[in-house]
């Protein structure tokens, strides 16, 4: 007897932040390298904050875990740091929820980032860099 199948591989790519603070994400594609998702979130070191900005899952991937495996990814060594979220849909709502059962952190929605992501954040310059990227 065999188990249930399982889904084709994903490849998860972190991608970091040139500065202090600064927009990071994790890219999701596929084995022909077909974007599967992406999670753009920030860490500050300093001030101990995470903030997930958003978190996008193609419709074929969704219930399969690769939301849950991008935010471990994102999370890494800063684990213990306080994480919050941009506002959050209903059903961020409810994947938010899973994860703070799951890790223990409070995914506050509508959190502010501190005064180093701020300075750090410029718009549309990440989702710049990952419509060039291609794994």
């Amino acid at each position: 007897m065999t188990g249930p199948a399982r889904p084709p591989a994903l490849h998860f790519e972190r991608l970091g932040a040139s500065t202090l603070a600064g927009l990071q994400a994790v890219v999701m594609r596929d084995g022909e390298g077909r974007a599967a998702g992406r999670l753009d979130f920030q860490i500050c070191h300093c001030c101990r904050l995470g903030y997930v900005e958003s978190i996008v899952v193609a419709a074929d991937w969704q219930g399969q875990g690769v939301g849950r495996r991008a935010v471990h990814t994102a999370l890494g060594p800063s684990m213990g740091y306080a994480w919050s979220t941009s506002r959050q849909t209903s059903e961020g709502r409810r994947f938010f929820a899973a994860m703070r059962e799951e890790t223990g952190l409070a995914f506050t929605a509508g959190g502010a980032g501190c005064p180093h992501m701020l300075a750090a954040h410029r718009p549309g310059l990440l989702r710049g860099l990952l419509t060039h990227h291609r794994a």
